[in-house]
């Protein structure tokens, strides 16, 4: 808990005639107090109905003004736990969060959601594992957020540089464990960038993000533009609502341990974000496939999900692709949506990988038989123009994996893979293990079938 938090809660809980409202707000501004709150309301058994705790409104008046004060006394402080240097990276990890919280329910109200605080609650919390590892003294988080946050390294560069492991995975794991609200589970899933709700809460997250580095992170214009298309807005007015937010958090900026936040410029915004770059591309691990490897032969085979999890995550921490996608087939539609995904947790819009099927492209015929490709400059003037142009502008390269995933004798989608930049090039070792890894995969569900 945050130091403002313990000087101000008592005062604001003793005025009987705080509003809910006014409480859940003040709540809202210190993820870990919310996140008590949350855990402490879905706790209480409920006599009169079942449904989760999914408001910090709800869960305050569930539990009183008297509860609520203990556990902010129970709560340790931040400031006396941490060090200086955990401390610093915890408060400001914090204050993008409520960033997030209050971009996501400004997002939410224009977009005439029935639960803005809902969406909110999903903002503050999206980058929990972030917040877990800071809070617990992991050494490997203030490396991260170095790269990430000075060095504009892309995130899932500093993870496999840094940390070894998935930070939303990280956060979906603990957000199941601690039975989380759905929509703070959800919103935690890239596949579900497809639907509007967790599609804010992404975007809010990487507004977030983007304020703090001061607008110096590469995807800005494309995240931008993704949530003007959400709301129905034109860039302009989009960037004075941001703006206008950004004014009244700087107000309280210092509880977060930092300085006041930059505005976005209203003119020359397309000039600012830096290019794509790339810190280094990543190296294949042997022992990331080989244990792959034993999952997919194990006597007793893994479920469905489990399977596709492990596929999509070996071919980008053993293979060493950038970004990997399974994409669902849906006959019926003749459509692919994405289903997993690995290495594009910060990219909301490839995250709404879907496409339909049409009948002279490449990937009408992957379906048709168990296949691969490798999209090259050998082959790309003739197979290029036979990808939907959708699907070429959505993934910004032209040097690309696909292979359909067969189950025995029924096709269940395409597993998509590369690189991100064309700086990183892709090799016939890697193409190798790509085909092999997928048909593994394919060989393991149908034993499980």
């Amino acid at each position: 808990m945050l130091a403002r938090t313990r000087r101000e809660c008592a005062a604001l809980l003793a005025d009987e005639l705080a509003p809910l409202r006014k409480i859940a707000m003040f709540i809202m501004g210190d993820p870990a107090l919310a996140l008590r709150v949350l855990q402490r309301a879905n706790a209480v058994p409920h006599r009169h109905f079942s449904a989760e705790v999914a408001l910090l409104e709800d869960a305050g008046h569930m539990l009183g003004t008297q509860t609520l004060m203990r556990l902010e006394a129970e709560a340790n402080v931040a400031d006396a736990v941490l060090t200086d240097e955990r401390l610093a990276s915890y408060q400001r990890s914090a204050g993008r969060a409520v960033l997030a919280a209050l971009l996501a329910q400004d997002w939410a109200e224009v977009d005439h959601d029935r639960f803005p605080a809902e969406v909110s609650l999903a903002a503050l919390l999206n980058h929990l594992g972030e917040l877990f590892l800071l809070a617990h003294g992991d050494p490997r988080i203030n490396r991260y957020l170095d790269l990430v946050e000075i060095s504009h390294l892309l995130p899932h560069e500093a993870e496999y540089l840094s940390l070894g492991e998935s930070l939303e995975e990280l956060g979906y794991v603990l957000a199941q464990q601690w039975k989380l609200p759905e929509m703070v589970r959800e919103a935690m899933r890239a596949r579900n960038a497809q639907y509007p709700r967790a599609l804010c809460v992404m975007l809010a997250t990487q507004i977030a993000r983007h304020a703090f580095s001061s607008w110096q992170r590469p995807t800005l214009m494309n995240d931008l533009r993704l949530t003007a298309d959400l709301l129905a807005l034109e860039l302009q007015p989009l960037i004075r609502r941001i703006n206008g937010l950004l004014i009244g958090f700087n107000r309280n900026v210092g509880d977060y341990g930092v300085k006041p936040l930059k505005l976005l410029p209203m003119d020359g915004i397309t000039n600012i974000s830096t290019p794509w770059s790339v810190g280094f591309c990543l190296a294949p691990r042997a022992d990331e496939v080989a244990q792959c490897r034993a999952v997919f032969t194990a006597e007793v085979p893994p479920d469905r999900d489990d399977v596709l999890i492990q596929l999509v995550r070996t071919l980008h921490r053993g293979v060493g692709l950038n970004r990997v996608v399974f994409a669902r087939y849906h006959p019926r539609l003749q459509m692919l949506s994405a289903e997993f995904l690995a290495g594009t947790d910060f990219e909301p819009l490839f995250n709404r990988f879907r496409l339909t099927i049409d009948d002279d492209s490449v990937i009408q015929e992957l379906l048709a038989v168990s296949a691969a490709l490798w999209i090259n400059d050998n082959n790309a003037a003739e197979l290029l123009p036979r990808i939907p142009p959708a699907v070429l502008e959505l993934i910004g390269v032209k040097h690309f994996f696909m292979a359909s995933l067969w189950v025995k004798t029924q096709v269940i989608g395409v597993v998509y893979a590369d690189r991100r930049s064309e700086s990183c090039q892709l090799d016939a070792r890697s193409f190798n293990t790509f085909k092999q890894l997928v048909n593994e995969a394919g060989a393991c569900l149908a034993r499980r079938d």
